[in-house]
């Protein structure tokens, strides 16, 4: 029976409590952080003008979490009616009211009441949320009892797992999420519009946060995974907002691909296809079909290609790896005018429906294994596995012997897309002349209903002008806001705006996942 599987992300570990830097940006020892100060300037601002009984009844809240871990981690109250609802996922204990609710709850909590600071019920890990992230606080760090008296950080872990605290652990300033800018080094903004893609992509972002690849581990000269982590590095522990020049990426690039050398502008699709190969190659991944990297992790999917031979119809089917879906976007409507054409436009969804679609495969094209002899034949494509992220190519660009040029038709996009009918499953029962799909599990969003894969937009990359002088720039997601970044320069977009784009790379992730 045929399945359509979603390749799972490799697991990486969760987000460790903040651990504060001096001001030379070396990290301090946790024997001084009494005199650090706060986790973040917002703590900080509230406990400075907390009284002595508001303090300690913070400290009391935190003992809570350990003195009465099955209750806080096990029910909450709903806020609709009142009654107490069982969680199997961590609650949050509002530092500022008694409020115990869900991770929704509490980022809705922090917009209405203002009370940003609460504590994760399974580790004790404090929560801003100004900073939208866990933060170190000296002074109200849990302390875990033992026999009734409270023990020292110190006590709780060995000389070994300190010492690998201090030197893993880094500061990361509220502001750091990632929007920064890359200057234009002699026409790279095709590169730029890549690195902004991976840099906003979560597991990417994941992976190399977690010190997936450590630049101080790795030999090889001109990385381009050691310049990646290098960049989230800066993008993301930093607060700069002026631009950031890419240069180990552009030289890593030059030296791993003999094609990119140079200033002249290149293709984004093609960057795109180099980095996941090279970052594939970089990261331990090997040419098996289960290969863990992180690229096959977050981009690798199946292809399931039929053909069916006309005559004896005797079917043969073979299944193709991919890493992005390239999409056919002329308007194949040859009967209408030119001028007709151009202003028509596609829809996304209807370009997928295409590439799902049969199509007839002429005699001269297909040799029937059964009929031993050239004959007609029907080919169809689906899909059959899908990855987290899925990146789709829009075939824009012509090229001939003589010419090369842009197809410039507008093509439609939605914000969210049902994957479900251009898969395997589907198909297959279209073709026995079934009403109605089987079920799907994703493993991912249990709340999605049977017969859909649903999947989020998450960046576009456009390309303007003509083929020979064009430019590209990019949009991603960063929570629920959309951010334009042409070259240095990073604005705040509308979803209007992004929808209205001349898309050339679309880049859509799988939904329900808690990142």
């Amino acid at each position: 029976m045929d399945t359509i599987a979603v390749a799972p992300p490799k697991a990486g570990p969760l987000a460790s409590p903040k651990i504060v830097k001096n001001s030379k940006g070396a990290i301090v020892p946790s024997s001084q952080m009494a005199h650090v100060g706060y986790g973040c300037e917002h703590l900080r601002d509230l406990l400075e003008n907390a009284r002595k009984q508001t303090l300690a009844s913070y400290k009391s809240a935190l003992q809570k979490i350990h003195e009465q871990p099955s209750v806080i981690t096990q029910t909450y109250k709903s806020a609709s009616d009142g009654r107490a609802v069982v969680s199997l996922r961590p609650l949050y204990l509002c530092l500022q009211c008694p409020l115990v609710t869900t991770e929704d709850g509490r980022d809705q909590h922090v917009e209405t009441k203002m009370h940003c600071f609460s504590v994760e019920s399974r580790n004790g890990h404090i929560y801003c949320g100004h900073c939208q992230d866990f933060i170190y606080d000296p002074d109200l760090e849990v302390r875990r009892l033992q026999k009734g008296k409270k023990r020292k950080f110190e006590d709780t872990t060995s000389a070994e797992d300190h010492k690998l605290i201090i030197n893993n652990s880094t500061f990361l300033p509220c502001r750091a999420i990632g929007l920064r800018g890359l200057y234009n080094m002699g026409q790279t903004c095709f590169m730029s519009v890549v690195l902004q893609t991976l840099l906003h992509n979560p597991f990417i972002r994941n992976f190399y946060l977690s010190e997936g690849h450590r630049k101080e581990d790795c030999s090889k000269e001109g990385c381009v995974s050691c310049a990646m982590d290098e960049m989230f590095v800066e993008f993301y522990s930093t607060e700069k907002t002026e631009g950031f020049g890419a240069v180990n990426m552009l030289m890593g690039s030059w030296l791993a691909g003999e094609a990119l050398a140079g200033y002249q502008q290149q293709d984004a699709h093609e960057y795109m296809q180099f980095m996941l190969n090279t970052l594939h190659l970089q990261n331990g991944g090997s040419s098996e079909d289960d290969c863990t990297c992180i690229v096959h992790e977050t981009f690798y999917g199946k292809l399931t290609s039929t053909v069916t031979c006309d005559k004896c119809r005797n079917t043969t089917t073979a299944l193709d790896p991919y890493m992005d879906l390239s999409l056919d976007v002329r308007n194949q409507g040859k009967k209408r005018k030119l001028d007709e054409n151009d202003g028509a436009g596609l829809d996304l969804r209807g370009c997928l429906e295409r590439f799902t679609s049969r199509e007839k495969l002429a005699a001269e094209d297909y040799t029937c294994h059964s009929c031993k002899e050239r004959q007609n034949a029907t080919k169809q494509l689906s899909i059959k596995q899908l990855p987290p992220v899925l990146p789709i190519h829009l075939k824009r660009f012509e090229h001939s012997k003589s010419t090369s040029s842009k197809i410039e038709t507008r093509i439609s996009f939605p914000m969210k897309l049902d994957l479900f009918p251009y898969t395997t499953k589907h198909k297959s029962t279209q073709t026995k002349g079934s009403k109605n799909a089987p079920p799907i599990n994703t493993n991912y969003n249990m709340n999605t209903p049977a017969n859909s894969l649903s999947y989020e937009l998450s960046s576009v990359i456009v390309h303007k002008g003509k083929i020979d002088s064009g430019h590209y720039v990019s949009y991603s997601r960063e929570g629920n806001d959309w951010f334009s970044f042409d070259d240095s320069k990073v604005v705040k977009a509308s979803e209007a705006e992004v929808l209205g784009a001349e898309a050339y790379l679309l880049f859509y992730q799988v939904s329900g996942l808690d990142l």
